[in-house]
């Protein structure tokens, strides 16, 4: 069984990035791994009603995040925030979801499965309100504040001009964070949230390179991709069998000080790994 913890604004786990908004809560009721509340993360949110379209698109951009080690954050609703959730477990990332009463009330029932899921599958969920708060929709919008709150920058993929993800949307501007919008077919109700907020200054993206350009940080997998092509030529030459540093230093005519600095840095990122007698091999 799953413990929960109850994580306060003391705690150095809580969401520093949730203690800049107005109204942060006193604490959270956290199930999962409580280490993801203050990794780089978007937040991803839309219409439960969505299209086929929309839902393609939030699994897509989804995926495509949780690939450069940024966990998406969502509602755990119907729609676009289930594909959300989906898209990032199928990535390399994590996933947080954040409920709308307690841990005794998961809603919606449909997405039990979902969230068992995150959980079992290293994610978070998170919750401001004891585990016996029941279902009640108008503890809804106070919980897109804390979606908002704990990203560094909300995509809405579709929604009415008038609806909870615009909500998530407007409560990020508040909270002087970078709003992101797929733009959406003319003709479609849940395309007036996103284009709206376009035409009003909003960021129109069409891939995760987009969203990634407004911050100034290397993920993960950014830093490995780095690694592998400034020290490339070693990488090379080092395989599934062992090669002797001294090799390494003739085939390269490099001297053994220089070697042994690349050589550091391809072990520190987990690409290479040394056997006796100064050989090296690739994970």
């Amino acid at each position: 069984m799953i413990i929960i913890e109850i994580i306060k604004q003391n705690d150095p786990r809580y969401p520093k990035r949730l203690l800049n908004i107005p109204d942060p809560p006193t604490c959270l009721y956290v199930k999962g791994d409580a280490n993801l509340l203050n990794k780089p993360s978007i937040a991803i949110v839309g219409s439960r009603n969505c299209t086929d379209y929309g839902y393609k698109q939030a699994f897509k951009f989804s995926k495509g995040l949780s690939n450069k080690d940024i966990c998406v954050i969502s509602g755990m609703a119907i729609g676009i925030d289930t594909a959300a959730h989906q898209g990032a477990k199928n990535g390399k990332g994590k996933t947080i979801a954040v409920l709308g009463a307690g841990f005794e009330h998961i809603y919606p029932e449909q997405n039990l499965e979902l969230y068992n899921q995150i959980i079992a599958e290293g994610g978070c969920i998170i919750t401001e309100y004891q585990p016996e708060k029941e279902v009640d929709l108008s503890s809804f919008p106070r919980r897109n504040r804390i979606i908002a709150g704990i990203s560094m920058g909300v995509l809405l993929i579709e929604g009415r001009v008038r609806s909870g993800s615009v909500v998530t949307a407007h409560h990020a501007l508040k909270q002087k964070k970078e709003v992101f919008c797929i733009p959406h077919n003319l003709e479609s109700t849940v395309g007036g949230g996103p284009n709206n907020l376009i035409k009003n200054g909003c960021n129109l993206v069409i891939t995760v390179d987009d969203i990634l350009e407004h911050y100034e940080f290397i993920s993960e997998t950014q830093e490995k991709e780095k690694v592998e092509t400034e020290y490339d030529d070693i990488y090379k030459l080092i395989s599934n069998v062992p090669i002797n540093i001294n090799d390494i230093c003739k085939q390269l005519k490099l001297n053994i000080s220089e070697v042994n600095q690349k050589i550091f840095m391809l072990e520190l990122q987990g690409l290479i790994k040394s056997l006796p007698g100064n050989e090296y091999v690739r994970v």
